[in-house]
């Protein structure tokens, strides 16, 4: 029934100036992800990209074009002669195929891009509609809210008819805005913050602070797990994660500072170590899933000190988000039901009572002063394991290899 799937790019095409640039990242995108279909045949036109099906399964296409950023909507179509009685043949066709009630109504929308086509679009609508409403028992018009929208096509390249669309993604095309470090810590909001940024073109490397024996290996595998899925929405469909041996900073923290600080330093300590991760790996920012007031490192006052050890843009997706958005993203994604099995990260121990919510720069570095932590955070970046993430492939705690760095701070 169906020829090809019609894909409409979306936010790039406000990209005046870079246009070219991002049409030739999101169809190199495209591409990459329907690899796997040899039959496919992809055309690009400078607003749309056309992907004829030559005999392929019309699902598991969508499946992939479903984790495609940079999309705005693309509809399975029939590609027909620009003429009324060419339209009408596929359009009956369609209806009958499509209809799901003995009595459904429906309308006719008409796009003429094609402006050598020697009618208006309301003209055309109507001519169609006529042909089409005798040949289809229990069709009835209802141009308000009709059970099936008709859409026609015209443009340059061919004449295309359709019933339905599929909402794509959005945002920009994956890879196109630079390199950035996420912070992902097994909760539900760093993989979302991670998602979220993708969508705005970031390529990303995870960074995971894991601190056994206090942490288990089943904590670890929690994270991989997510970001296999969150790998999905990547231009390659992979990711590369990052582990870095948090347990004597946490145990020096808890060792020598006042508790109440325990939380904004061993957060200070994070950002020191992703900035010298980034610098080392030439990548531009920190991406995190902090929300604004979520918890005690997370008030405008917290996050300002913890901010000031870097000179790194910090992205915070999440900030203005709360739970229920950042829960039903996660569920929309596939990371809701990882994030909730029940292993705690390094994040959730040693937290004290009565955490400060509102820390002072100058006593936050008193308290800092009373333990020389250079030492341990080289350690812990000399000693960081790195983990070649494939969605495609599922991935044991057990199969990893450790890659050396070059870190400075």
């Amino acid at each position: 029934m169906y020829d090809l799937i019609m894909v409409r790019y979306g936010e790039m095409t406000l990209k005046k100036k870079n246009y070219r640039h991002f049409l030739k990242q999101i169809n190199n995108n495209i591409k990459s992800k329907l690899k796997d279909f040899p039959n496919l045949r992809v055309e690009n036109t400078n607003f749309r990209s056309y992907i004829y099906l030559n005999g392929e399964d019309h699902v598991p296409v969508i499946d992939k074009l479903n984790t495609v950023f940079g999309l705005s909507s693309y509809s399975l179509c029939v590609k027909t002669e620009p003429d009324y009685d060419h339209i009408a043949d596929k359009a009956v066709e369609l209806i009958k195929a499509e209809k799901k009630k003995a009595i459904c109504t429906f309308k006719v929308e008409t796009k003429r891009g094609d402006k050598t086509f020697p009618a208006t679009s309301p003209i055309i609508t109507k001519e169609i509609a006529a042909r089409v409403l005798p040949r289809v028992s229990g069709l009835v018009v209802d141009v308000h809210n009709p059970d099936l929208t008709l859409h026609i096509d015209l443009r340059s390249e061919g004449t295309y008819i359709y019933v339905n669309s599929v909402k794509g993604l959005g945002g920009l095309p994956a890879a196109i805005s630079g390199k950035g470090l996420l912070l992902i810590s097994g909760g539900i909001d760093s993989p979302v913050a991670g998602f979220l940024a993708l969508k705005k073109g970031i390529d990303l490397v995870a960074l995971h602070f894991a601190s056994p024996p206090f942490t288990s290996d089943m904590a670890l595998q929690k994270v991989i797990d997510l970001l296999q899925e969150i790998a999905k929405f990547t231009a390659t469909g992979k990711i590369t994660l990052l582990v870095c041996p948090f347990t004597e900073i946490q145990d020096a923290i808890r060792k020598n500072v006042d508790n109440i600080y325990n939380i904004t330093i061993m957060r200070r300590h994070m950002y020191r170590i992703a900035d010298a991760v980034c610098r080392e790996r030439d990548l531009s920012l920190i991406v995190s899933g902090e929300s604004i007031g979520q918890v005690a490192s997370q008030t405008v006052e917290s996050l300002k000190v913890i901010n000031e050890v870097t000179n790194l843009p910090v992205i915070r997706p999440l900030a203005t988000y709360d739970k229920v958005e950042i829960i039903k993203t996660a569920r929309e994604i596939g990371t809701y039901d990882i994030s909730i099995r029940p292993y705690e990260d390094c994040c959730t121990i040693f937290v004290p009572e009565h955490p400060v919510i509102k820390p002072d720069a100058r006593k936050v570095e008193f308290q800092e002063s009373k333990f020389d932590f250079s030492e341990l955070i080289k350690k812990a970046l000399q000693n960081m394991e790195s983990y070649e993430l494939d969605s495609k492939t599922k991935f044991s705690i057990f199969e990893k290899m450790k890659i050396p760095g070059n870190y400075e701070i």
